[in-house]
C-alpha cells in the first residue's frame, strides 16, 4: 500500500492541532479530545486498508487531519487560517520576492560590468572571476562539506546545515515573541515556539525549504546575468578581449578556454561556443597599443563564451541543487515515520474504544478491575503503528514499589499505552547507583521491549536531578525508544493509584515538552482527559 503523501504545511498543522489539544484538555468541553479522535478513527477507519501497518498509520493520521481541519474552519472565528496555509503563502511570496530581487541583482551587475564606452574592452577573465569563479568556489565548499559530512557518517553539509539551522531557529523564537496573540500570528507563533522540539524528528524539512530559497535566489541572479549580456550584446555594441602581464601566449589561453568549454564543446566548437586561437590572437590588449589595431571579429567572438560559462558554471549547477533539494524535501516527507510520542498516543487514542479509568480499590491490597464503560460498537482494541503491541520495561522508585498494585497498574498501563509491561526494574533515587542501575537496564532490553514505563508521583515537583537521569537514560536506549512517564495522585491510605490534578499535570508537562525529546512524553494513568 502507498503511503499517503504529505507536505510540510500537514506537518505544522498537525503539529498545530497537537498543540491545540494540550490546550483544550485544560478547558471544559462537551467532548473531549479522546473522545473526538475515537469518532473520527470510527469515521474514516474503513478508507485505510490494513494491509500496510506504517501505511495504515500514515493514512489514518492524514484523514484525522483531514477530518479535524474541517472542523477547524468550520468555526465562526476570525483566526480560523491555519498556520500551513500561512507558511505556504509566506513561502510562495518569499520565493518570487528573492528571484525577482536576485534576478535585479544580476541584471544590474551585470549590466554595470559591461559597460562600454568605445575605449576599452570588456576584460574577460576579469567578468569570469566575478560572474563565475566565485560561484564555482561557493559550490565547491558546499561539494567538500558534503563529501565530508558522508565520509566521516554525519548529517550532509554539516557546517551549512548547522549555521542555516540555528538561523531557522532564531527567527522562530523571534516569530513566536513577535507574532500577534490573536488571529493567525497566534497560531504561527505556537508553531515557531516548538520547531526546536520536533528538530530531532523532522531533520532536514523545516530546514530546506530556506535552502530551496537560496537556491532560487542563485537561479534568478544566474538569469538576470544572462539576460543582461544578451541585452548589451543586441542592443550595443560591445568588445571583449583579454590581457596578462604574464608572458601568456595565445595559445596557451586557447588551450584553458578549450578546456573550459568541455561542456558543450561537443555541440558548439571553436568559433561558435568559444573562440578561435586566432580570434583570441585578434582580441588580446596591449596598454601601448591600445585597440584600434584589434579584430572587430574577434572583440565580438567572446560572448557566446561567456554566456555559456555562466550558464554551465553557474545556472545550472543552482538548477540541479534545486531540482535535489525538492526531491529530497519530498523524499524525507514521504519517508516520515510518525512514530514520536505524540503520534503514538493519537493513533492508540483512535484505535481503541473509549473505556473510563478511575481509581476504584477501595482497600490497599485489593485489585478490583476499573469500571469500564464500552462504546456501542463490540470492537477489540487495536495497535496502529511503530511500538504499538509491545512489551515495556517499567522503571519505578523503590519508595513506592511495595504500595503498587501490580495486576492493576499492568491493566491501566497497557490501556493507557497500547503496550504490556513486562520487565520491571526498581531503583532508589535519581543519581543513586546509577552505573549498576543503568547496567541492568542494558542487560533488561531486548527486541521484545519497545518503549520504557516510568511510573512517578505527579505530586511531586520535578527536579532537575529527574531530568539529568532522564538524560542519561536517553543516551543508554537510544533516540527512537519511546519513554512514557505515567503520572499518579497523591497517594491516598486505600491505594496508591490516584488521579493526578490538572495543575500537576500541566507543570510536568510543560517540563516534558521543554526538554525537546519527541520520543518523550507524559501522561495521566487514570482518568485520561
Amino acid at each position: 500500500m502507498k503511503k499517503w503523501t504529505w507536505s510540510l504545511a500537514d506537518v505544522l498543522d498537525l503539529e498545530f492541532f497537537f498543540i491545540r489539544d494540550q490546550d483544550i484538555q485544560k478547558q471544559d468541553n462537551k467532548e473531549t479530545p479522546a473522545e473526538r479522535n475515537r469518532r473520527i478513527y470510527l469515521a474514516v477507519k474503513d478508507s485505510c486498508p490494513p494491509e500496510d501497518e506504517n501505511g495504515r498509520s500514515s493514512c489514518l493520521l492524514r484523514r484525522w487531519l483531514s477530518a479535524r481541519r474541517t472542523e477547524f474552519l468550520q468555526q465562526k472565528n476570525d483566526d480560523n487560517i491555519l498556520p500551513g496555509r500561512l507558511f505556504d503563502e509566506l513561502m510562495r511570496i518569499s520565493s518570487r520576492a528573492f528571484f525577482l530581487l536576485s534576478f535585479i541583482g544580476g541584471w544590474g551587475a551585470a549590466l554595470s560590468y559591461l559597460h562600454y564606452a568605445g575605449k576599452t574592452p570588456v576584460n574577460v577573465a576579469t567578468f569570469l572571476a566575478l560572474f563565475v569563479v566565485s560561484q564555482l568556489l561557493v559550490l565547491t565548499i558546499l561539494l567538500f562539506f558534503l563529501a565530508a559530512g558522508r565520509l566521516r557518517t554525519r548529517p550532509p553539509l554539516p557546517l551549512t546545515y548547522g549555521l542555516v539551522r540555528r538561523m531557522v531557529f532564531f527567527l522562530a523564537a523571534k516569530i513566536s515573541r513577535l507574532a500577534p496573540q490573536t488571529g493567525p500570528g497566534r497560531h504561527l507563533a505556537a508553531i515557531s515556539g516548538n520547531i526546536h522540539r520536533y528538530s530531532e524528528l523532522y531533520g532536514p524539512i523545516f530546514i530546506l525549504p530556506f535552502f530551496l530559497l537560496v537556491q532560487l535566489a542563485a537561479i534568478g541572479f544566474n538569469l538576470g546575468v544572462e539576460a543582461a549580456i544578451l541585452l548589451k550584446v543586441v542592443g550595443t555594441d560591445v568588445a571583449f578581449g583579454w590581457q596578462s602581464t604574464l608572458q601568456a601566449g595565445a595559445e596557451g589561453v586557447f588551450h584553458l578556454v578549450r578546456l573550459i568549454a568541455l561542456p558543450w564543446s561537443w555541440a558548439l566548437p571553436a568559433g561558435i561556443g568559444y573562440p578561435t586561437l586566432a580570434q583570441i590572437q585578434g582580441s588580446r590588449m596591449v596598454l601601448k597599443e591600445g585597440i584600434y589595431h584589434l579584430s572587430t571579429g574577434a572583440l565580438a567572438s567572446w560572448w557566446p563564451f561567456l554566456c555559456l560559462c555562466v550558464a554551465f558554471y553557474g545556472l545550472l549547477p543552482r538548477l540541479l541543487l534545486y531540482i535535489s533539494g525538492r526531491m529530497a524535501l519530498d523524499r524525507l516527507l514521504r519517508r516520515l515515520p510518525f512514530d514520536a510520542a505524540a503520534h503514538r498516543q493519537l493513533l492508540h487514542a483512535m484505535t481503541t474504544p473509549r473505556l473510563a479509568t478511575t481509581a476504584a480499590v477501595e482497600q490497599k491490597g485489593e485489585h478490583k478491575q476499573p469500571p469500564a464503560e464500552s462504546e456501542p460498537e463490540p470492537e477489540p482494541a487495536q495497535v496502529v503503528g511503530t511500538g504499538g503491541g509491545g512489551q515495556a520495561l517499567v522503571l519505578i522508585a523503590d519508595e513506592i514499589f511495595s504500595d503498587c498494585p501490580w495486576e492493576e497498574f499492568a491493566e491501566l498501563a497497557h490501556r493507557r499505552t497500547g503496550v504490556q509491561p513486562g520487565k520491571y526494574l526498581v531503583f532508589d533515587e535519581p543519581g543513586d547507583d546509577e552505573e549498576l542501575f543503568f547496567h541492568e537496564i542494558k542487560q533488561a532490553l531486548g527486541p521484545d521491549i519497545n518503549s520504557v514505563l516510568i511510573l512517578q508521583e505527579a505530586w511531586q515537583p520535578p527536579i532537575e536531578e529527574f531530568f539529568a537521569f532522564l538524560d542519561d537514560l536517553r543516551a543508554i536506549i537510544g533516540k527512537k525508544l519511546l519513554i512514557t512517564i505515567l503520572l499518579i495522585g497523591k497517594p491516598t491510605p486505600h491505594t496508591l493509584l490516584t488521579e493526578v490534578r490538572d495543575r500537576d499535570y500541566t507543570i510536568w508537562q510543560q517540563k516534558i515538552i521543554a526538554q525537546g525529546d519527541p520520543y518523550l512524553q507524559c501522561l495521566r494513568l487514570l482518568n485520561p482527559r
